[in-house]
Parts: structure tokens; C-alpha cells; sequence
């Protein structure tokens, strides 16, 4: 196993390593694992998420926080140095999603357990302890590699968190708050005084990695032409045209005509949150945006979704129908063709701030 430890780099090359590695590796190349940690805060979105209505924009643009998104799956997250992220990458892989999971995450939470924190696996993808979080994890295809992503959450800061999020009103964001608080733990909650070094918890981690492989960690570093296409890479996944892609539609100033309304609606599934927003002219389909912190194989199963619902009587059953069209060869843990039908069916108008 080739192991990175990278220790503390930039926001943007933080998040662009495993992206960058994961589109050079070939099957046959060695299983690598990385450990690293941001030097500065920033916050990330999930690839399927409409970043607009995930993330307040103009707060983070106001303190200089810099926004993301990630081609793996999950939630809008705010990333800093209190979070040791690891990823691993396995060129070549078959395993399923669920498989990865079941099989890999045995490694952080033995890790935690060596710490001293009773963690489990909460399928789908959660690592818990008791009834609080202590770390989501995500998995994606990047180029020919098999990703997995995650992090070792020594602390969190709740009230930042809860402020780059888009929320209704304050009200809503001091629920989000006690939410957060209530539901989420990390190490130095779990521990104490007792709550182990950066270097004491890294190599916990990277030792239960290899045991879990059954394989020798091989250290290294990256090479020059690594590092430049993690800065490259960087540069892509940072881009606000990225971040906020194929969002022109809905956003504000964009004059609607007569018989053009927009909707939305939003679900919570096994998977994870799903939002639909669509425009319906004239009773059918004119654009479509299925999002949210689901994760699904290939992820262009969701372009295709929207391309085939065009034109279609703009319904629930029609979306659902055409879901299952579409979807029946994609992976698509805890999300059904019932969630779709939900997502549609609780439609209400779009009110874009």
C-alpha cells in the first residue's frame, strides 16, 4: 500500500490530491493512502448538489472562505485543520459501492476503537457513535480508480458549520445548531484530556488500513508531476463555473413568461437528502435538476435523467417513470424510484434568494 502523508497543504489541494491521483492510476497500480489536513477552512459540495441552495454564497464570498465541489457524492461540509481527511484509492476495483463500504470502513472505525471511542458502521456509509455522527464518508469513480474519502473528526466547529450553510432564518440555523450539537461527536468530545496527538491518531488510522488490505504500508511522497496535477486539478474543482454550474436558470433576474413557473421539491431518503428543481412550460418538463447528498454510480445517470424528462408532462409519475428508465443499471444506494415520486410530489414554488 503506498502511503501519502501530506500533513497540512491548501484548501483547494487538500481536496484536488485524491481526484488528481485517481485520474493517473491504472488497474494494476499499487492501492494508495492519503492523509491530509487543509491549512486554512473551506467548504465543499457534494457533486450532486445545487451549491446555491446548499451553501450561503454570499457570506463565504464576504469572509473569503473559499467553496468547493468535490466529484464524490455527499453533503455540503465545512473542512479545517481540526479534521485529519484520509483517502483511499484502489485502481482497477469491482467492488460495488455497498461492498467498499462494508469492507473499508471496518478500518476507521477499528481505528477509533484503538482510540478509545466505541465507533460503528451505520450503513449507508456513517460512522457513529451511539446515536451521533462521527464522520460521513463518500465513494465516487474517478477516472479507472475506486475512491473512498473520510476523515478522522478530532474536532468540529458547529457554529461555522451552521453559518455557511443556506438556512431559512435565524430561527432555523440555531435549530441547526442544537442539531449539530445533539447529533454530531468528535474525538476531543469523545476523549477529553485523554484525546491523542495528530501523528499518534494518523498512524493508528494507517495501520488499521493495512491490516484491513493485508498489506505493508509503503511510505512515499508525490512526485513533481503529481503535484501539478493536484494544482491543476485545484484549479477546476475551485472554479465558481464549477461550483455553481448549470445554475443560470434559477437564478434571480431570470425573467419567466407566461405559463413558465419553477418548482421544488425535497425528500430525505436512506441515501440522503434529495431536492428536485424543475421549470415546467406550458404543463411539460423544460428544464430539470435532480440533486443532493445522495451518491450514485455512474453519476451521469443524472444528466441522462434530465435530458430523457425534457418535454414530459411535468408530473411526479412521469419523473418516477422515467427514473426508472434511466436508472435501472446505476448504483443507487438508499435512493428509490419511491423517493423520486416523493421529491416530485412535494412540489411547492421555487423561491430563489
Amino acid at each position: 500500500m503506498r502511503y501519502l502523508n501530506l500533513g497540512y497543504v491548501s484548501a483547494p489541494w487538500s481536496q484536488s490530491v485524491y481526484h488528481a491521483l485517481a485520474e493517473r492510476l491504472k488497474p494494476g497500480d499499487p492501492v494508495t493512502l492519503v492523509t491530509v489536513s487543509p491549512q486554512t477552512p473551506y467548504v465543499c459540495v457534494g457533486y450532486h448538489q445545487v451549491a446555491s441552495r446548499e451553501i450561503d454564497r454570499a457570506y463565504c464570498e464576504s469572509e473569503g472562505i473559499l467553496v468547493g465541489r468535490r466529484k464524490v457524492g455527499g453533503g455540503a461540509v465545512w473542512l479545517d485543520e481540526d479534521q485529519i481527511f484520509w483517502h483511499l484509492l484502489l485502481p482497477g476495483s469491482s467492488l460495488s459501492v455497498e461492498a467498499l463500504y462494508r469492507s473499508m470502513l471496518v478500518a476507521p472505525v477499528r481505528a477509533y476503537r484503538r482510540l478509545g471511542i466505541s465507533a460503528e458502521h451505520r450503513p449507508v456509509n456513517d460512522l457513529v457513535v451511539g446515536p451521533r455522527k462521527i464522520g460521513g464518508t463518500g465513494a465516487a469513480t474517478i477516472g479507472q480508480t475506486l475512491v473512498l474519502v473520510g476523515s478522522l473528526m478530532m474536532d468540529f466547529d458547529v457554529q461555522q458549520m451552521s453559518r455557511v450553510l443556506k438556512v431559512p432564518s435565524e430561527k432555523f440555523r440555531d435549530k441547526l445548531v442544537q442539531s449539530l450539537e445533539d447529533y454530531m461527536t468528535t474525538v476531543r468530545r469523545e476523549l477529553g484530556d485523554r484525546m491523542p496527538s495528530r501523528e499518534e491518531a494518523t498512524r493508528v488510522l494507517v495501520e488499521s488500513f493495512a491490516e484491513v488490505l493485508n498489506e505493508p504500508i509503503e511510505p512515499d511522497q508525490l512526485s513533481p508531476d503529481e503535484w501539478l496535477a493536484v494544482r491543476q486539478e485545484a484549479d477546476a474543482l475551485f472554479d465558481p463555473a464549477f461550483v455553481y454550474r448549470d445554475e443560470g436558470w434559477i437564478q434571480p433576474g431570470v425573467k419567466i413568461r407566461d405559463g413558465v413557473r419553477l418548482w421544488e421539491g425535497v425528500t430525505k431518503a436512506p441515501g440522503g437528502l434529495i431536492r428536485a428543481i424543475w421549470r415546467e412550460a406550458d404543463g411539460r418538463f423544460d428544464d430539470v435538476v435532480l440533486s443532493g447528498d445522495f451518491f450514485i454510480e455512474p453519476p451521469e445517470t443524472l444528466e441522462v435523467f434530465r435530458r430523457t424528462l425534457l418535454g414530459r408532462p411535468a408530473n411526479a409519475e412521469e419523473a418516477a417513470g422515467c427514473w426508472d428508465q434511466v436508472a435501472s443499471h446505476a448504483l443507487t444506494p438508499g435512493l428509490t424510484r419511491d423517493h423520486v415520486l416523493a421529491a416530485f410530489s412535494t412540489k411547492s414554488p421555487l423561491v430563489v434568494t
